[in-house]
């Protein structure tokens, strides 16, 4: 008995009795204050959650800022998928007002056609696409995509949905034509001044090629010609259609030494606009 009495009475003087009697008083204490502070938060607890608020509103912003990005990437992606749908709607639209655009270009040119049918009855037409352009700075021409096989010859007169000369036809293939323009340096043909009716000649010219003109030469010495003077074909020989327009005088030029004048012509075709022409592939011949 004496030796169990001393082993009791050291336990009792250890740490480890001291430590079991600490955490005792504590639980007997966090008991007794969770029965007084029933609804309310416990000092201990109050104390925990006082150090622990900021850190709770730093962990909350954070989190928000990050739900913000993920929304905003969302947002971003949305509106990506949006424009990308504009794009090609806007894209449909601008094909539609092209192809609207293309169709009443084509009905006026058609209606022009009609009124000039109208007008010239003793004509028969060839309508024809420009297929492709001289690149040549040492001649005007260009090439149609129909030929032998639609009626069109050699020297044929070509003009545009008015009926103003465009230029004739020099060489042709089967489904296909080269068209010399009346300001390339090797046209040659019957004039006519519409106001004085006088007969002259027009004739290309390599200076003025570049300058897309053409000059009126042979004139009679007495002829008094005007700014803006129409100048049409004659028709002389048969060989062309009679009375096509040319175009007009824009000024009149004295030949070096004096001897004579000619008068420079403006196309009345927009020759550098042209998409599409029409080929006299026959006509009346006038005396």
């Amino acid at each position: 008995m004496g030796l169990r009495g001393a082993e009791m009475k050291k336990f009792f003087g250890s740490r480890a009795f001291v430590l079991l009697g600490v955490v005792l008083s504590l639980i007997i204490a966090m008991s007794v204050l969770s029965v007084v502070f029933e609804g309310t938060a416990s000092p201990v607890t109050n104390a925990l959650g006082t150090v622990a608020s900021p850190f709770r509103a730093v962990v909350s912003r954070i989190g928000g800022f990050f739900s913000g990005i993920g929304s905003y990437i969302n947002d971003f992606e949305e509106l990506k998928a949006e424009n990308s749908m504009l794009r090609v709607k806007i894209a449909e639209m601008e094909e539609q007002v092209r192809r609207s655009q293309q169709a009443l270009e084509e009905n006026e040119r058609l209606r022009e056609l009609l009124e000039l049918s109208e007008r010239r009855r003793d004509f028969t037409f060839v309508m024809a696409e420009i297929v492709s352009r001289d690149s040549s700075n040492w001649e005007s021409s260009f090439t149609i995509g129909k030929g032998s096989v639609h009626g069109i010859d050699a020297h044929d007169c070509v003009v545009d949905e008015e009926g103003n000369l465009v230029g004739i036809v020099s060489e042709v293939g089967t489904n296909w034509a080269v068209v010399t323009t009346v300001i390339d340096s090797s046209t040659e043909l019957g004039a006519l001044i519409y106001r004085t009716r006088e007969a002259a000649v027009a004739e290309g010219d390599f200076t003025l090629m570049g300058k897309g003109k053409l000059k009126v030469t042979y004139l009679p010495e007495d002829t008094v010609l005007m700014n803006g003077d129409l100048i049409l074909t004659s028709g002389v020989g048969g060989v062309y259609p009679k009375e096509l327009v040319i175009g007009s005088v824009t000024e009149v030029e004295i030949v070096e030494g004096g001897a004579g004048s000619y008068a420079v012509v403006q196309p009345e075709a927009e020759l550098d606009r042209l998409t599409q022409v029409f080929v006299i592939s026959s006509f009346d011949i006038e005396e």
